[in-house]
């Protein structure tokens, strides 16, 4: 409705001028040259004031040359009333069609898409449904290289979607499908999903905070994990309540697979060290997130026990409280791996036990390392990395 005010606008003050001029008609006989009124007396005569007659009833009074002219004058602006009125009439009729034009939009789902395609509003607001987010690949001609999508995905709408990508992927030069926080996002068009990004070849999923999912994500990812032409490089899943079970179906499929990036956080995965030394057998797997999963001090040592033979650089392990032993555990295998990232914070690991990680880090330093909202001061935090600077 705010594109309709300017012509809105536009046509009262075309229509103010004429209704201004009619209004103000009467008042010109005033402004006009001197006419006798009946009940007006002519004082030229010395003997007194001298009256002319008031009308009688019943009589016509013709016009004055005069009062003829004034009143052409009177009438002339009327005769500019039909352009005006034509011009009004053809704003206001512009502007229902446009409402009506915003509402045909509004039904078909694709007005976000083009208000955010005319510069009206940010292009991540078109992304609010899955019909605006077909409609924004359907109409944008220029790349959209990532599409983010919440709270709104049913397996209906990830058919559409699914569908969508199979055809406008390669125009938009898509890569990267999130689609967290989709309570209503089943197996069934996780699947439809899942075999589109293969297909058109994206190189990143995430399906994080969809618990729902649970190990049937597992059942639809691992056979599009190994399929031979696949450029799959991150998947994130966390939050997605996958159990030990289906950790270990996974990582026989990471093995055969590009994953340089895989995100098991926040998923009750106590008992599952076995699996996730697997899923580091990867050739190719980088980083790996297993922080919150409940990881007990032999799951730390099974995953430790691999790191010198993977490629992997950023390894988290925050939240899971595996002590003071658990920190041992790692610390005796990290100088031979190529870890150069841990994150440890909030595993309730005691200040006495950091001489064995300085230690490690003695024969081979890495540049980053996370100690937060551990049993330690920062006191003491402060003096452990003065002694690595040293």
């Amino acid at each position: 409705m705010g594109a309709m005010r300017p012509l809105l606008a536009l046509a009262v003050l075309l229509l103010c001028p004429w209704a201004a001029t009619g209004a103000n008609a009467p008042s010109s006989d005033a402004d006009g040259e001197e006419g006798e009124n009946p009940a007006t007396c002519d004082s030229t005569s010395s003997a007194g004031a001298r009256c002319a007659a008031p009308a009688v009833l019943g009589e016509t009074e013709l016009p004055t040359p005069s009062e003829g002219n004034a009143t052409k004058e009177r009438s002339l602006p009327l005769s500019y009333s039909a352009p005006r009125l034509a011009m009004v009439f053809g704003m206001i009729g512009i502007a229902v069609m446009w409402v009506i034009v915003i509402l045909k939009f509004a039904v078909d789902g694709s007005l976000p898409a083009r208000l955010a395609l005319w510069g009206l509003m940010p292009e991540v607001c078109a992304m609010v449904s899955v019909r605006s987010l077909v409609a924004l690949l359907r109409l944008k001609r220029t790349p959209t290289p990532a599409l983010v999508i919440r709270s709104c995905v049913t397996d209906a709408g990830a058919m559409q979607l699914a569908e969508a990508i199979r055809m406008y992927a390669k125009g938009a030069e898509l890569e990267v499908l999130e689609l967290p926080h989709n309570p209503a996002l089943g197996a069934a068009g996780l699947k439809e999903l899942v075999a589109a990004a293969v297909e058109v070849g994206l190189s990143e999923l995430d399906f994080s905070f969809n618990p729902q999912l649970s190990d049937d994500a597992v059942d639809v990812l691992s056979p599009a994990l190994e399929v031979k032409d696949s450029k799959l490089q991150l998947l994130r899943l966390s939050a997605c309540n996958l159990t030990a079970k289906g950790v270990a179906r996974l990582a026989e499929s990471c093995t055969r697979c590009s994953l340089r990036t895989l995100d098991l956080s926040r998923n009750p995965l106590t008992g599952a060290g076995d699996a996730l030394a697997t899923a580091c057998e990867a050739s190719v797997l980088e980083e790996l997130s297993i922080g919150f999963c409940g990881l007990n001090v032999e799951d730390v040592r099974a995953v430790a026990e691999q790191l010198p033979y993977t490629s992997i650089r950023s390894l988290q392990l925050d939240g899971n409280g595996f002590g003071s032993e658990g920190l041992l555990a790692i610390a005796e295998h990290l100088p031979l791996s190529q870890v150069d990232e841990l994150g440890l914070e909030g595993n309730g690991i005691e200040a006495s036990c950091l001489g064995a990680l300085g230690e490690a880090w003695a024969k081979r330093p890495f540049s980053r390392l996370r100690l937060g909202r551990n049993n330690m001061s920062q006191e003491e935090l402060a003096a452990f990395i003065r002694t690595l600077k040293t």
